[in-house]
Order: structure tokens, then sequence, then C-alpha cells
């Protein structure tokens, strides 16, 4: 289950091009989600999923960059609903059901829409941003959700939720401050 994992997350980071993302930076987005592989297994993943998705390699330079073609079809994003790690109890972040609020920018309405993150979610239009709506368990695989949209998704209720995010937003930060 954590190959098909890696997989997914992988594919979520991989820009379309002419935008292009390195080996060494996809296995920093992916420790920061809690995947820890080898560079090596990286680049044979990579090549496993370019047998399947429309991916491409610029070999120009080094580092080489991956990038999805540009007319790929949209690819579904990691919904928490598909994500099954096995994570001890001590592992969740947050536990519970509750109401979500979230603030989404109109450009992810497509992929919002095309694959929701479960049967309650609701989407209407607030000037020009979205508000999500939903009824979901608050777990870890959430959070990661959440951050896979970048700028593009703002936390509004629950308050821990949205303390939640800020904070891995915050550990993030810290990591690009660093020289």
């Amino acid at each position: 289950m954590q190959t098909v994992l890696r997989y997914l997350l992988m594919l979520r980071h991989i820009p379309r091009q002419p935008q292009k993302i390195d080996v060494n930076t996809l296995r920093e987005r992916l420790i920061e989600q809690g995947i820890d592989v080898s560079i090596r297994t990286i680049q044979r993943n990579l090549i496993e999923l370019s047998e399947v998705f429309p991916l491409t390699t610029d070999e120009r330079g080094k580092p080489y960059g991956w990038s999805l073609l540009p007319d790929a079809p949209l690819l579904p994003l990691l919904a928490p609903t598909q994500v099954h790690r096995v994570a001890s109890a001590g592992d969740k972040i947050l536990a519970g059901m509750a109401q979500i609020e979230l603030r989404c920018a109109p450009e992810i309405r497509k992929q919002l829409e095309a694959y929701p993150l479960n049967g309650t979610q609701q989407l209407n239009s607030e000037d020009e941003r979205l508000l999500l709506t939903a009824k979901t368990e608050l777990t870890d695989e959430l959070i990661v959700w959440i951050l896979s949209y970048g700028a593009k998704v703002e936390v509004l209720a629950p308050q821990e939720l949205r303390d939640k995010v800020a904070e891995q937003a915050a550990a993030m930060h810290q990591y690009y401050q660093q020289q």
C-alpha cells in the first residue's frame, strides 16, 4: 500500500511542461508527507510511472527534470478517502468527524468536482473564490490533501484543523528559510 501512496503523491507533485521537478525536490516533498525513500527508488518509480502516465523527462541539463505533457488530462488528486495507510493511533494528527469549510481558488473547481472529498461535499461560489463544505473525518491524510493544493486552499473551519494546517505550513516554510 505504501508504494501506491508514494506513486499517487509523486504524480501530484509533478508539474505540467514547461515546468519541471527534479528528483531531489520530489524526494523532499515526499519526506514532508512522511514518505522517506532513496533517490534511486524515486528514479525507478518515475520510469515505471512514465510507462503508464504521460510523463516526460528533460535531460538537457542536470539535474534532469520531470513533467507531465502539456496536453495530458487532469490527474485525480489524492483525496483522504483514497488513502489508506497503516498508522498507529499515535500517528494521527487529528481525530473525529467535523464539518469543514475551505476557501478554494476557482482554478481548481474542475478537480474538486471531478474528485470530491466525499459524498457530503458542497461547492458554492463566494465572490471570486469557492467555498467547499463537507462533513469528514479529521485525519493526517486530510491535512496532506489540503496541503497538496498549496495556496489554492485556505481552511476556514474548524479552528483545530486550521491550526494544524498552519502549523504544517509554517514548518515547511522553515525549510525554505534555511540557507
